[in-house]
């Protein structure tokens, strides 16, 4: 996705400054919309700038209006791990 394309996919989501910052953010991080991001909350609050509170509530209004998909990971003795951020 060049970034007219994503400017214009934002500019109709319905969805707050923070949530388009994030999901243009993690797009750049991921290198673009076939990519994936292993990135932890807190991590992405502090390189954004935002409160991990924020962080996670706009992420989850990313993932309700099927922008991304946020994915559990586990280790094999059942610890978490970073989630998976995908692009839908």
């Amino acid at each position: 996705m060049n970034d007219l394309t994503r400017y214009q996919l934002l500019a109709k989501a319905k969805v707050p400054p923070a949530a388009k910052l994030l999901y243009s953010y993690l797009m750049d991080r991921a290198g673009g919309r076939h990519g994936c991001v292993l990135l932890s909350g807190k991590k992405l609050a502090l390189e954004v700038g935002l409160s991990p509170s924020t962080v996670r509530r706009n992420l989850h209004r990313l993932q309700l209006i099927g922008l991304i998909r946020i994915t559990a990971r586990y280790s094999e003795e059942g610890i978490r791990l970073t989630n998976q951020i995908t692009f839908r």
